[in-house]
Order: structure tokens, then C-alpha cells, then sequence
């Protein structure tokens, strides 16, 4: 404990160290100029107080003492700020007024936080999510402050993940992660004047829109609807989970031809105009993204709102017309931090006059529905809410001031409690109600679960501030659009897009967007109307209820309800200035004023003038004046009507009288332009006005005549989706009156003309016009038309998105980040000479096409070395994906020098924008240390031959060297090997110089010899004795590996131009080398010389992604995706599968798994495995769907067959795991491995445990294949890429042999391991800097391991095994065979080949031979089939051409001769049995004699897949009660005494039963008829007796067939391992004898 508080302490010192540094060095001119009398100078008694200690809150400790209070009484100066002076004062969480958030006083007394974002912080507590609030804006080196203390305090900084963000209409920064040892340094911050917790925000119609008055109903009369009030051109933003808005109730407007459509913009009238995923602080802010909503709630909400109810028109929202802007401010869980909330109230404020470019209508926001609050927390269990000082409240302030109404939940805890943003004095807040199920309001009731008010005093001396709720509305059992949550995946049921279902759903976030819509009502009918006004007309609008709760204030605000409950007629009717129709039944409201003519021109009709024409779809105001009657009365209303007049004389009624608004003496009503008005026979439209009295007397009409028509642009062409290239031809058709000009623009440019029309008063006309597709980028283009009249009347603009592709399909390469330059795995910014430096740095492709064998290279002073590889090949780049790409620089020259890294330097991918594919920037190299400077670097140790063999003396050469200037003399090396008395001596090696060097190490070798021990690993050391050596570095320990193999000549590997390796796999005889060019597939077939013979296209388009595995039947089975053009021209990718012989002969491909879109998603990271007959294909299914990250879900798959070559035996894909947190640019293929117990698979899932930093973990996991959802996961390795795994089975154990890579750079190592199936040991690593690849290939010996690393000798390839020695299962790696990257790796049945690569990317092969087969061959031991072969003449093929003949003619003749003997034999044999007939069956009597046995008798093993003789005890069976094999396994199985292995057995057995059943099918059928040939007599025939008796030698040769050879009887000669004895084994089946001279088991 001791220990650890010294510790704490100095942790302490060093950040309040740091803190003073920066604040020493921070722009403090700021500061300065804020007060005329510094901090220090100034009264203390004037900054601080006493602290307020407060019953059940925690005080604030400093220390060991209480904190003083601050007074916080600061002057802004000339500082520029966006908030109100003090306002800080009277924040409402900080009872004992000291600046800090209570609940943040709770954490900082010891309890949790409560953040959702929460992580385990470098105090070892849970961070916090936090508020920053400053008395002004803060400048940059407040900014900078800020981020300082955050980073002392260990902090993981947004590239770990956290949220930083300075908000610009509050002086607030949100920050989380933050630990919550920061708090006390934040909290002493020079202008920081609170400290909030940020609050979590959680998700706080048929029947109910009607019963608002807002649609049509049986009851009420004059709603919205029926007055055609739907929200027209007003834009509602929901703030909420996201919004499904392919729901045909949130997809266009007209719900006609609205099959849901991913594309929110596919819709010719949609009613989406922009999102945000305000959740994510990388998000695009242009409003292109579409956040889809996996809660639900959020699409809920917007179908309550906007929503047309679908074609049914029955669940709709009160305001049907209106467009939609989404905004994911809560993420799928539900509970979200607030600066999600912040960040998207923020961009609301930012967008309220965004011009969205789909139609002239949608401009910006001017309704926000929020229906969420900040959450009741245990840290403050007792609280009342905000007082609207909270920062939500405030920002939501802000976006009113920004003529934005903001409505907002009242909450759900059934308390006296007002959440933030909700207590924002300029909201409208919403409490809810019970509609009871019915329309009628009568019996209507306050629900249960809506939060009551006042709000708390926010001490601003306005009490109507915390008047909250500001009213009701409906909340309960709303119905409304359901929304499709969760992920799908290809070959199972899609996940299917939301489309016309609804649920229903309880709270004040239904009741919020029923407000939201009537007032989008209300804006329509007067556009502007300023947000407060609003307020205070649904306020006084509403439907009072309830008694006062504070008369004092207001006679009629209701602690429940509010001001009362919504109406929304009556709110149009007082937007329109007129009395509200009264709430009595339908019918009764009404009554129309008597027919007839009145008298004196008492109305004046000003709008319209006649000749106005009338445009559908518009609104028209009808306005005029009046004045008194002539007898002095005066007018209380006035009335129009609207009659059409046809041609034929016909007269349509389209408006009858109703009242206008206004004054009488300035009356107006607003009358929407109907569709079904339009008449193409039509003559005129009369509009007639009238005055009325009380008494019912009227005044004469005053008429206008107008007319009406439709206003519209159709394209004609191109078709959508047709590529655009070069000159287009636009066209279309018009519709309107007094044509004039055909405007178009392209995405949010200016309108240009595209062609004057011809005059027209009304109809229509085709248009056309050319327009340049070069004068835009390739891409996707949204292309706009309208028409404007000769009045400036203007078309709803139609839109279409087109992609224009002039150029070639090109990648485009582009630096991503910064490029970092390291040393031993840590940033540096200067170096010594002669250090190896490894620069890392990303590299993505922007363009519109993949690329193969990308080239890039560093350039710099030293970087010419042979050794260290300055330049790299990537294989593969795809569009749209980036790379991590490490080379190194040999910094040999001290000095400051340029280095500049180019990708593809000469341009071979005809990249169109070169001018970004180099990175240039300045570096210093230092002088290296004048005196030796001795080490014993990577790769210090190589032998020769390069791995020793057992019983063979071999060389190993230990390297020094010296990285200082000055020579090191007279040294001594002395080896030892350990052994198991200790360290051995082996030699010793005199050094007599190590030559020093300015720029570049000077070298030395020690040299020894060594004999050779059995297969398997030593263990060395060598020590440096001798002046100037450091004790520290005078030891290096290494571990050779002794195996009876040996490297043959290297053989170059030419391919061609741009044609890339990708895999390479040993068949029998040779390997497969599987290479991509042009994006195209190859295999290439190599002989076991290495020598490339075959070149064979497997497939033209594809994908990127292959797996392949060698089967037990000596085929390779090869997978890979593809890609296909859909005929609406969509890439769809699915997979191929196909098998190949070593000739590349392959069988027919076919395809498994549904075709998906590329833009929805892809399979990647494929893997192959076999067992027992069972194939596995495992992979990653990446499932993006909507193209928002929000659904970016990856899942793992499998897909198993007993005969992969048959389509239709792979069995459907089986999710095993979902929700992979990995993409396809960050991961690997999968390991995978089946075994008897499990399929096993590594993958890989990024961490953000413990550290709080996202990196690429190794994970394990297994299960049955045929199973989905497996429960086992398992982390075992961090930073970890380049998995390998093979599965050895132990009897009915799966014992697993895994390695893979951990780190980068210089700090790479090669993890390695043998475990269980419960993986229930730890990895060990071997350092391996510069690693890239590894490969495993199980051997007689063992598993061999090939991994390589860069070093003193440049790249090279190393060598280990895992075998079994008298420890048990030993895994060393350690020796360097061959220079060069290791590419692959091609096992054959002895011997096998590395596929290598130079830094430049040349290729070259290598062949690894088993000495142990040379042997044996050498020694003149042959097997039966060598000596069959050894006297017929010709090759190889000859002579088994021969053989198999031979051995063929060979069996015919002794059947004849069987068939012949069995037959004589039959006939002898019928007397006997005729004989037998005649006796009794009763009299016949066995008589056995038992023979005494003591040894055991012979058992089935029902275990095993095959009958297995065991010697057991003897066991009395009943022949009636023997289990045949298959019967064994279906009763176990029944019994649920199966496992998986019992579950593949069964499996297969099964697939073997349908076999013979079909060919016994097959057998059963009737003969095919034969050609008419009498058939030879059959031998069974013949008259055996009268045939003369055989005699060998008198046969006659076979006709046309040269005689047998003499063949010995088959035998081998087998040799004793332990005494060497030879001798002859006859008995071809057996596999062990004794040996007759010392007894020892023999291997045949």
C-alpha cells in the first residue's frame, strides 16, 4: 500500500507539473485583457466562499479539505460569447451552487458512472460523459487547454473512440471518456464556470388524429383535413432513433407505385428530404445520410407525424404532407449520451435555411419533433428535472431563436419532473393523453405515465417559463409505422424493408409528434408565423381542462394538463383570424345562409383579378373588403363559393359557401387548388363573394372568373439508370399555361435553361435539348427540370439521378492520415545514422476500379539498400478501400533530408489524379555515438546447411554488431547449448576487430560447429566477453530446429505484366499457383521441378476473395466470388465453387449463396476445410443494407457438403456468429479447422477493452458446422492479422496447432500455440519484426511453420516445427532458410515448395525436400508397386498402362477358371442334398463339441465409423439381440447420447444409404436392349464333367497377349531401428512386426 500511494503521489506531481507547463506556454494574452486586475492581484474574498453543504449531497473535496465555492462572478470583457451573462448562476443540477454537477460530485465521491459510453479509465474507474461550460466562446488555446489536461489524465483522444465537440450556438465542448480523476483539473480551468454530466436521453393515429380535429370524422366538423390543411411544403425534422422511411406511409406522398425502396430518393414525389446520424461524430453533415432506425421508435414517431397511412389512409399522421428531414440523435439501444442530442440539435440550427436541392419547396427546417428527454438517474434519484439551464435546453433555445419551433416530450415517469430539453423555456412542451379508444373527447383523460409540472424556478423573475407541460396531446395506444430492426443475410429470409405494418405504442413521444404535425398545419396556413406565436395559439387554442394550478400566473394552466388539450382546428381557425368552430357534433356546427340575391355593392373582391389562372396543387388566397349595409347594419361575416362552368354548359360545384377570415372589413381565405378540379373541357371558374348580417341578410355578389390547369414536367429520357457519356439528349413533356422556358440544373448549381418553349396559352408540348456530360465530374449526378411560365409561375421540379462516366474506369490513389515514422514500435522525429526506420502510412483507392500489383516506394538518402526493402507491391487495392503499407528506410547519412514516398511511379494504373499519390516531408538524422556500440541484432544467427540434420555435423554463425564509430577489439564468443544439467559449452570464437562506422553498422561473425541431435530443437545461448561490452547486451539466446529436410535451388517465377500471386497449393505430384490480372482469376499449374506449365482462366469478373484446400481425394476444391451485372445494371456478387486436378482440369462451376447487391454488402474472407469426407466453407457475410454505418453488420458463415462437387448437396448457410465488429479493409481470411469433436475458426474482431483504443483482435470460437449461433467465444490475441490453424485429432480429442501475427513493424511476433478445444492455454511469442505471413503444413514429423521477418540480412523466411519429443509436443521456431517475403507454401506428398518474394516483388520458388524419403530411396529399399514396375519397359505411364492390362486379362482367366471349378463342385453336391430331404427335420441332432478357450474372444467397437476388431472379455450374445453399426448409432442418437462427431457419423451414414439406394434403383430397372449379337454361352453352363482336366502347362497363350513376366511373391525388407537388423516381411497387411533379433516394434 505503501508502494502504491508513493505512486498516486508522484502520478499527481508529474500532471500538476504538466498542467503549469501549459499554462506557461498557452496564449495567456487572452487572459490579460479580460479584467484590469489579475486573479493574484484581486481580493481572494472576491473568488471564493464558503462551500454550501447540502443534506445527502456529497461536497466537493480538494484533498482533504472541502473546496471552496467560486464565486463565478466574471466579466466577459470583450470576449464573444453566444449565451447570456451569468446564466451559469442559475444552472439547475448544482444545489450547493458551486459550478459542479451534483451528480458528477456523487462519481467523484465513489459512485458509478452512469455513462453509456462508459469505459475503464487509467484511474481504474469508469469514465464520464461531460459538458465543458465556459463563461464565453473559448479560443484555441483554451481548446488546446482543455485537451491537454484530458490527455494527462490519460484520456484515449477521439482516435480511441471518444467524443470531442465544440458546439457553436452554446460556449459549451461536450467531451466523454473522460476519467474522472480530469474532473478537478477541468473544474479549475480558467473560464470554465459549470461542469455538467451529460444527461442520457432515452425515447421518452388513427383515433387520435381525429379526435384532434386534425383529420375527418363522424363526430367533429371543419378539421385540417377536410379544409385541406396537411402540412403542405412545411419540413418536420424528427429527432429521434433513426426513421425507416421506406414505410409506404413515409416513402412519397401519393402512395401510388411505393414498393419500399432503400433509395429514399427513388420516388418521384418523396417525401425524405435529408438525414444526419448525429451519433457518430464522423458523420457526412451534407444531409445525404439516410439513418435507418434499428429501435423502431424513431419511425413510430415519424409515421405519427408525417405519415400518409399508405394507401389505406388510415393510420395517418396530422400532417400527411409534409416532408421529412431524419435525424439520429438515439442510438439503436435506446439510451444515448447527450452530446449525441447536441450534435443534433447543433446541425439543425446549421440546416434551418438549407436549400436541400430536391424541390423549391423544402427549404430548411421549420418544425423539430423531439420525443426524448433526459433520463431519472440513480445519481440523483430525487430530482425534479432541469430548470432549463441544462445544455439541451439551452441549444433547443438557440434553434427557436433560429425560427425553428421546437416541440418536445414531456417525459414518462409519472412525476412532478421536467427532463432536459423539454424544460427550455422556448419549447413546446408536450404532455399526454388517453383518447380511450374513441374519437369523442369527452371522456378523454391525462395518461397515467405523462410527467406533471411547474418546472423548476430558473430565477429569471418570468414565472410563465415554468409553466411545463405547455399542453397535451394524444399519447395512448397510438398507432403508427413499424419499423424492420436487426440484420440479414444472403440464403436465409432477407431481412425484409418496412413496409405497411403498424403497432401500437404509449407515451409523450407519441403525443409529441401529433403536436408537431398541427403545427406544421398552422405554418401552412401562414408560413410566417414566428415560433412563439405558434406557441402561444396552440396554448390558447387548446381545449382548457382541468382546474388552474397557479392562478397567480394563469387562470387556466393545468399542472397535467397544461393549457389544455390540442385542437387543431381551432388553431388553423385562429391562424386564419377566425372563430373557432365550435366542438359540438358534425351537422350541428354549420348551418349554410339562405339561397338568393341580396343587395348593394357592399363587397369588393381584390384577389383574384379575372383572367388569373389557377395552378392544381397550389394554394390561392381569395381576399376583398366590405362595408355596412345600407340600413346601417353591420356585416358579421362574409362567404365565398367557387362554381366551374364547362362547355357544355354544365355547371361543377367545387367550394360551396363558407366563411373567410380576417376582418369583415379585410376578409381572406386560403383554398387549395384541387386535382380532381382540373376539367380539360372546362370554360371558366366563377368565384363569388357575399356579406352577411346576424339576421341573415346578405349583400350582392361580387365575381371573378379564372381558370384552372396543371403545371408539371415528365422526362421521357434517358432511361434511369443509363450511364451518361458525352453529349445527352434530355426530353420530356410539359404541361401548364402560358409556356415559356425549360429550366434544368444539376445537383445544387443554378437553374440553366435548357429550351424556350414555343407559345402556348395552355396544353402541352414535348421538349428536348443537348446538354455536356463533361462539364461535370464522373460520379452520380442529381439532374432537376421545371418549367417557367410567362408569370413566373414555377413547376414542382422533377428529379433524376443519372452517373456520368466519361473517363476510363481508373483507380484513384490517395494518402489517408499522416504518415508516421518509427523506431522500435514508437513515434520518433529524428534518428542516428544507420538506424533502420519503418515508415507506416495508408493508402486507399478513390477511384471507380480495382487494382492489382500496386507499386510504392520510398526515396530518401540511405534508402538504396539491398537489405531493408524500400519499395513493396500491394496484390490487391479495391475501390473504395484502403491499405496500411510499411517500408523501411535505412537512414545511413546524418543530416536533414527530404523523403518522398509515390505510389504507382510510373503511372501504370493510368491513375487520373497523380498529382496526390506522393507524400513528401523533411527528417533529421543525427550522428551515430562516437564509441562501440556492440548488439546482437534480429537475425543474428544463421547455420549451414540452413537446418541441420539429425546425426550430421552443421556450421552456426553468431553475428556482432557494432553501432558506434569507433572499432571493438580482442573479443571473445563462447556457445553453449542447454541441455539437462544446464548450459553446456559447445566453443568458443575469437573476434578480433568490429569495424566501427559513421553510417552503417560494422559486422562480425563467430563461428562454430555443432553435431546435429534428433529431430526436434535446441536451445543456444552465445555470450560476448571482452573490453567495452555491455553485461546488458552481452547475450543472445536462439533455438535452432534439427529436421530431416533440405532447401533445393531456387527457380525465378515469371509472370505476366501485372499479374499478381495470390495462393499457391501442393497437390500430390506439383502445386497449383492461383494469380489474378485485369481482374481476372487465373491457376497456373506447377510441376514438382518447378516448372509453370498451364495457364487457365477461371473467371472474368472477379471479386477479390478465394479459399482453396487440397481433399483427401486429391483434388483441390477452389472458391471464390464473382461478380454479374443485374439487368438493371446493379454489380451483384455471389460465390463459385469448383474443383481442380493438377492439371487445372476443373469440374463444372457452379454457385452457391444469393446474388447481393455490392452497395448492400459482400462475402469476404473465405476459408476451406475437410474432415472425414465433410467439407466446410466458412466466411465473413458483411451485411451493409442501407448504407448508413448505423446497419454495417458482419456476420460468420458456414456451409457444409459430403460431396462438394454436387450443387445441391451444400447445405443452406448457417450464421454462427453475428454482429463481427470487422470490415473487410481491417481484416483477414478466417482459420479454420474441422476436427472430431468441432469445427474451430480464428477470427478476428476489433477491441476497444481495457485500453479504450480499437485494434484488430484474434478471436476463437467453435461449434458443430451444421449448427447456427454457436455460444463459445474466446479472446486470445491482440493486434493479431495473418491467422493459421491446423486440427490434429488425439482419439476423440481435437488438439489444436494455431499461429498468427501480433504487432507491426519492428514490433512484430509471431504468436504460437497447441491447446484444447476449450483453447484453455496462453499463446507464446517469438519476436519476428516485419512479418507478413505465415503458413503451416502438417508432416509426418509434425507441423511444419514457415513465417518470415525482416532483419540484418533483409527480408528472409524462417523455419520451425512442432513435434513430439520425450517432454511431449515441442513448437520451436527459429532458423532462417532462404532470403526473401514468404508468398506460399505448396505441401506434396514428400517434399514441398516455397513461393518467395523480393522486396521489388520478384518471385521465386524454393523446393523444401524430406531427406527422410532420399534415404530410403537412396539405400535401394523399393515398395511392391517399384518392383512390379522394375522389368516392363517404357516410362513411367507405360509401364502402369501395361500393368493394369495385364493384371486385368490376369483376373478374367482366373475367374474362368473358379466359375469352371464352382460348377463341378454344384453338381457333385445335388445327391447329397437330395439325401438330406428325406430325413426328418424333428430327428436331426447337433452334436458340438465346446473346445476350451481361455483367451479373449473377438469384439465389435460400435464406436468407430468402420468395424474395429478389439480383444475383450468374452460377453454371451443373443443372435436375436446383435445391433448391426447403423443400428448403434440411430439408438444412440435417439438415446441423446450423441455429440457432434455421433451427429456427422449419422450424417454420413445416411448420405451412404441414399447412395445405394439409388443404385439399387438404378439396378432394378429393366435392361437397356442390346445390339442383336447372340451372346457367348456362359461358362456356368458348360457340361464341367466333359471337360478334360486342366493341365498348366498345356494351356495355350491368350490370343494377341504377350506372355506374364515371372513375378516374385509380393514381400518388403524391413530394417530395426534399434539394432539395425534387416529381414524380410511376406505378409503384405501388416504394419508391425517384432523384430527377431532384439524383439522391438518395427514399423512396415
Amino acid at each position: 500500500m505503501v508502494g502504491l500511494k508513493s505512486s498516486t503521489s508522484w502520478k499527481s506531481q508529474r500532471i500538476s507539473l504538466f498542467l503549469v507547463l501549459v499554462f506557461l506556454i498557452a496564449d495567456l494574452g487572452v487572459l490579460a485583457n479580460e479584467t484590469d486586475t489579475s486573479p493574484l492581484e484581486s481580493d481572494f474574498q472576491s473568488l471564493y466562499s464558503e462551500p454550501i453543504l447540502v443534506d445527502g449531497l456529497p461536497p466537493l473535496m480538494c484533498g482533504d479539505e472541502l473546496c471552496l465555492r467560486p464565486i463565478r462572478d466574471i466579466d466577459r470583457g470583450d470576449r464573444i460569447s453566444a449565451e447570456e451573462v451569468q446564466w451559469w448562476q442559475s444552472y439547475g443540477p448544482d444545489l450547493d451552487w458551486n459550478g459542479m454537477d451534483d451528480r458528477l460530485q456523487r462519481v467523484l465521491a465513489g459512485a458509478d458512472s452512469v455513462s453509456p459510453t462508459a469505459i475503464i479509465g487509467p484511474d481504474g474507474r469508469k469514465t464520464v460523459a461531460i459538458v465543458v461550460d465556459y463563461a464565453w466562446r473559448a479560443n484555441d488555446a483554451e481548446i488546446e487547454t482543455l485537451r491537454a489536461v484530458l490527455d494527462a489524465h490519460g484520456w484515449v483522444g477521439e482516435d480511441g473512440g471518444a467524443w470531442f465537440q465544440q458546439l457553436t450556438d452554446i460556449d459549451s465542448v461536450a467531451v466523454d471518456k473522460v476519467p474522472v480523476s480530469a474532473l478537478m483539473d477541468i473544474y479549475s480551468l480558467h473560464g470554465v464556470v459549470v461542469i455538467e454530466m451529460q444527461n442520457v436521453m432515452i425515447p421518452s393515429n388513427d383515433v387520435a388524429a381525429k379526435a384532434s380535429r386534425a383529420r375527418p370524422s363522424d363526430v367533429y366538423a371543419a378539421t385540417a383535413y377536410e379544409r385541406d390543411y396537411i402540412g403542405d411544403g412545411i419540413v418536420v425534422a424528427v429527432l429521434d432513433t433513426g426513421v425507416d422511411n421506406e414505410h409506404e406511409s413515409l416513402n412519397d406522398f401519393d402512395d401510388q407505385s411505393d414498393e419500399p425502396d432503400e433509395d429514399p430518393l427513388s420516388y418521384n414525389d418523396h417525401k425524405w428530404v435529408a438525414g444526419y446520424d448525429a451519433t457518430s461524430s464522423a458523420s457526412n453533415p451534407d444531409g445525404t445520410q439516410d439513418p435507418d432506425d434499428g429501435n423502431g421508435h424513431g419511425t413510430h414517431v415519424a409515421g405519427s407525424a408525417v405519415g400518409t397511412g399508405d394507401s389505406s389512409r388510415i393510420h395517418m399522421g396530422t400532417a400527411p404532407g409534409a416532408y421529412l428531414v431524419d435525424i439520429k440523435v438515439l442510438t439503436d439501444a435506446g439510451g444515448t449520451n447527450s452530446q449525441a442530442s447536441l450534435n443534433g440539435i447543433q446541425w439543425l440550427i446549421n440546416n434551418q435555411n438549407t436549400d436541400w436541392g430536391h424541390n423549391s419547396s423544402t427549404r430548411g427546417i421549420q418544425v423539430a419533433s423531439m420525443s426524448f428527454g433526459s433520463a431519472s438517474s440513480p445519481l440523483d434519484s430525487e430530482n425534479q428535472g432541469d430548470n432549463g439551464s441544462g445544455s439541451e435546453a439551452r441549444l433547443v433555445n438557440d434553434a427557436v431563436n433560429a425560427s425553428i419551433v421546437c416541440v418536445v416530450a414531456m417525459g414518462n415517469d409519472g412525476t412532478n419532473r421536467v427532463p432536459s430539453p423539454a424544460s427550455a423555456d422556448k419549447a413546446i412542451s408536450i404532455g399526454a393523453a388517453t383518447d380511450r379508444g374513441n374519437i369523442n373527447r369527452t371522456n378523454d383523460d391525462v395518461a397515467d405515465y405523462s410527467n406533471t409540472g411547474p418546472r423548476l424556478d430558473d430565477s429569471d423573475d418570468d414565472e410563465w417559463d415554468e409553466l411545463k407541460p405547455d399542453i397535451t396531446a394524444y399519447g395512448s395506444d397510438i398507432m403508427s409505422a413499424t419499423a424492420q430492426t436487426g440484420t440479414s443475410f444472403p440464403g436465409q429470409p432477407a431481412k425484409p424493408l418496412a413496409g405497411s405494418d403498424y403497432d401500437s405504442k404509449d407515451g409523450t413521444s407519441m403525443a409529441t409528434p401529433i403536436a408537431s404535425g398541427i403545427v406544421a398545419l398552422m405554418l401552412q396556413a401562414d408560413p410566417s408565423l414566428e415560433p412563439q406565436e405558434v406557441k402561444d395559439i396552440l396554448r390558447n387554442s387548446s381545449e382548457a381542462r382541468g382546474s388552474a394550478s397557479e392562478p397567480s400566473v394563469s387562470d387556466r394552466w393545468n399542472n397535467e394538463w397544461g393549457f389544455g388539450l390540442i385542437d387543431a382546428s381551432c388553431a388553423i381557425d385562429m391562424v386564419l383570424e377566425k372563430a373557432c368552430t365550435p366542438l359540438e357534433a358534425n351537422g350541428d356546427i354549420i348551418t349554410p345562409p339562405p339561397s338568393g340575391n341580396g343587395s348593394g355593392d357592399h363587397v369588393d373582391m381584390s384577389k383574384p383579378t379575372n383572367g388569373t389562372w389557377w395552378i392544381e396543387g397550389n394554394f390561392v388566397r381569395i381576399s376583398g373588403s366590405s362595408l355596412a349595409n345600407d340600413d346601417g347594419d353591420d356585416y358579421t361575416k362574409v362567404q365565398i363559393r367557387i362554381e366551374q362552368h364547362l362547355e357544355s354548359g354544365t355547371v361543377r360545384e367545387l367550394q360551396n359557401w363558407v366563411d373567410t377570415g380576417g376582418d369583415v372589413s379585410s376578409w381572406f381565405i386560403d383554398v387549395s387548388v384541387k386535382d380532381n378540379w382540373v376539367r380539360q373541357d372546362e370554360d371558366y371558374v366563377l368565384v363569388m363573394a357575399r356579406a352577411l348580417t346576424d339576421d341573415g341578410d346578405e349583400s350582392s355578389l361580387d365575381v371573378r372568373w379564372v381558370n384552372i390547369a396543371r403545371m408539371a414536367v415528365t422526362i421521357a429520357g434517358p432511361p434511369l439508370g443509363t450511364a451518361l457519356q458525352g453529349t445527352v439528349e434530355f426530353s420530356g413533356t410539359v404541361e401548364g399555361v402560358e409556356h415559356d422556358i425549360l429550366e434544368y440544373r444539376i445537383d445544387n448549381g443554378d437553374w440553366l435553361i435548357g429550351e424556350e418553349l414555343s407559345q402556348m396559352e395552355v396544353g402541352s408540348q414535348d421538349w428536348s435539348f443537348n446538354w455536356n456530360s463533361n462539364s461535370v465530374d464522373d460520379g452520380s449526378h442529381r439532374i432537376a427540370f421545371r418549367m417557367v411560365n410567362e408569370s413566373g409561375v414555377v413547376t414542382d421540379d422533377v428529379r433524376r439521378t443519372y452517373t456520368v462516366d466519361n473517363q476510363p474506369a481508373a483507380p484513384d490513389f490517395l494518402f489517408q492520415g499522416s504518415v508516421e515514422i518509427r523506431d522500435q514500435d514508437l513515434p520518433v522525429y529524428s534518428a542516428v545514422a544507420g538506424t533502420v526506420l519503418e515508415v507506416d502510412f495508408i493508402i486507399g483507392n478513390a477511384g471507380d476500379l480495382d487494382a492489382n500489383d500496386v507499386f510504392v516506394q520510398i526515396d530518401a538518402v540511405g534508402s538504396q539498400s539491398e537489405t531493408y526493402p524500400r519499395e513493396t507491391r500491394i496484390s490487391t487495392l479495391n475501390q473504395g478501400e484502403s491499405q496500411q503499407v510499411t517500408l523501411y528506410w535505412w537512414a545511413t547519412e546524418a543530416g536533414t533530408h527530404d523523403v518522398t514516398i509515390t505510389i504507382d511511379p510510373n503511372n501504370q494504373h493510368a491513375d487520373p489524379n497523380p498529382s496526390n499519390n506522393v507524400y513528401s516531408f523533411s527528417f533529421e538524422v543525427e550522428e551515430r555515438p562516437v564509441e562501440a556500440m556492440l548488439r546482437f541484432l534480429p537475425g543474428a544467427v544463421t547455420t549451414n546447411p540452413k537446418v541441420p540434420l539429425p546425426d550430421s555435423m552443421f556450421d552456426i554463425d553468431v553475428r556482432i554488431d557494432n553501432l558506434g564509430q569507433t572499432e571493438a577489439t580482442q573479443l571473445t564468443m563462447r556457445l553453449e547449448r542447454w541441455t539437462a544439467d544446464g548450459w553446456m559449452e559447445i566453443g568458443t570464437s575469437d573476434i578480433l576487430i568490429v569495424p566501427g562506422s559513421e553510417s552503417s553498422s560494422g559486422q562480425a561473425m563467430g563461428n562454430f560447429n555443432e553435431l546435429g541431435r534428433p529431430i526436434g530443437h535446441e536451445d543456444y545461448r552465445a555470450i560476448l566477453e571482452g573490453d567495452g561490452v555491455e553485461s546488458e547486451f552481452s547475450e543472445h539466446r536462439f533455438t535452432l530446429v534439427i529436421d530431416d529436410v533440405s532447401l533445393g535451388s531456387q527457380v525465378s517465377v515469371s509472370l505476366s505484366q501485372g499479374e499478381v500471386a495470390i495462393d499457391f497449393i501442393g497437390m500430390e505430384k506439383g502445386g497449383l499457383l492461383f494469380t489474378t490480372r485485369d481482374g481476372e482469376l487465373h491457376v497456373r499449374t506447377i510441376t514438382d521441378s518447378m516448372v509453370m506449365q498451364v495457364d487457365v482462366l477461371l473467371e472474368e469478373k472477379w471479386g477479390g476473395e478465394l479459399a482453396t484446400y487440397l481433399r483427401d481425394d486429391g483434388l483441390v476444391q477452389a472458391v471464390w466470388n464473382r461478380k454479374t451485372i443485374s439487368p438493371d445494371g446493379y454489380t451483384l456478387t455471389d460465390l463459385a465453387f469448383t474443383s481442380l486436378t493438377r492439371l487445372a482440369e476443373e469440374t463444372p462451376v457452379h454457385h452457391q449463396m444469393p446474388a447481393i447487391k455490392l452497395s448492400e454488402g459482400s462475402y469476404w474472407g473465405l476459408a476451406l476445410t475437410e474432415y472425414e469426407d465433410e467439407m466446410v466453407l466458412a466466411g465473413y457475410h458483411r451485411d451493409i443494407s442501407t448504407s448508413g454505418s448505423w446497419q454495417d453488420i458482419t456476420s460468420i458463415f458456414t456451409l457444409t457438403s459430403m460431396n462438394p462437387d454436387s450443387p445441391s448437396s451444400w447445405s443452406p448457410a448457417n450464421v454462427v456468429l453475428s454482429d463481427i465488429d470487422i470490415r473487410p479493409s481491417q481484416g483477414d481470411a478466417l482459420a479454420i479447422s474441422l476436427g472430431e469433436e468441432n469445427l474451430h475458426i480464428l477470427y478476428q474482431e476489433i477491441r476497444d477493452d481495457v485500453t479504450g483504443l480499437d485494434r484488430v483482435g484474434m478471436m476463437y470460437t467453435h461449434g458443430n458446422p451444421d449448427y447456427a449461433a454457436w455460444g463459445f467465444q474466446s479472446s486470445v490475441g491482440d493486434d493479431a492479422r495473418m491467422a493459421q490453424m491446423v486440427v490434429l485429432t488425439n482419439g476423440s480429442d481435437d488438439v489444436l496447432i494455431a499461429s498468427w501475427i501480433e504487432g507491426r513493424g519492428k514490433d512484430a511476433m509471431i504468436a504460437h500455440i497447441v491447446t484444447d478445444n476449450s483453447w484453455s492455454d496462453d499463446a507464446e511469442r517469438i519476436e519476428a519484426p516485419g512479418a507478413t505471413h505465415i503458413e503451416l503444413n502438417p508432416t509426418s514429423d509434425g507441423v511444419q511453420i514457415f513465417y518470415d521477418e525482416i532483419n540484418g540480412y533483409g527480408p528472409v523466411t524462417r523455419y520451425g516445427l512442432l513435434s513430439d519429443s520425450s517432454l511431449g509436443q515441442t513448437l520451436a521456431l527459429s532458423n532462417i532458410i532462404t532470403e526473401g517475403f514468404l508468398k506460399g507454401h505448396a505441401g506434396m506428398k514428400s517434399d514441398g515448395i516455397l513461393l518467395l518474394s523480393s522486396a521489388s516483388g520478384s518471385l521465386k520458388m524454393r523446393t523444401l525436400a524430406d531427406m527422410s524419403g532420399e534415404s530410403n530411396r537412396a539405400s535401394g529399399t523399393s515398395s511392391f508397386l517399384d518392383t512390379l514396375l522394375a522389368p516392363i519397359p517404357g516410362d513411367e505411364e507405360t509401364k502402369m498402362l501395361i500393368l493394369g492390362a495385364t493384371s486385368g486379362l490376369f483376373v478374367i482367366f482366373l475367374l474362368l477358371i473358379t466359375l469352371s471349378v464352382r460348377s463341378s463342385r454344384r453338381r457333385e453336391e445335388s445327391p447329397l442334398a437330395e439325401t438330406v430331404k428325406n430325413y426328418d427335420s424333428d430327428a436331426l441332432e447337433l452334436l458340438v463339441q465346446p473346445i476350451e478357450d481361455d483367451g479373449p474372444l473377438l469384439a465389435i467397437d460400435m464406436e468407430t465409423e468402420d468395424l474395429v476388431v478389439e480383444m475383450e472379455t468374452p460377453v454371451a450374445v443373443l443372435d436375436d439381440e446383435e445391433l448391426t453399426l447403423s443400428e448403434s448409432l440411430e439408438a444412440k442418437s435417439e438415446s441423446g447420447e450423441g455429440n457432434a462427431r455421433l451427429d456427422r457419423r449419422m450424417k454420413r451414414k445416411q448420405q451412404r444409404e441414399i447412395t445405394d439406394m439409388v443404385q439399387s434403383m438404378s439396378d432394378a430397372l429393366p435392361p437397356l436392349p442390346l445390339p442383336a449379337v447372340q451372346p457367348a454361352p456362359l461358362v456356368a453352363e458348360l457340361d464341367v464333367k466333359s471337360l478334360p482336366p486342366l493341365d498348366a502347362n498345356l494351356l495355350p497363350p491368350l490370343p494377341g497377349l504377350p506372355p506374364l513376366p515371372m513375378i516374385a511373391p509380393p514381400q518388403r525388407d524391413v530394417t530395426c531401428p534399434e539394432c539395425s537388423a534387416k529381414f524380410t516381411v511376406k505378409d503384405m497387411m501388416l504394419t508391425r512386426v517384432d523384430c527377431p533379433i532384439c524383439s522391438a516394434k518395427v514399423e512396415c
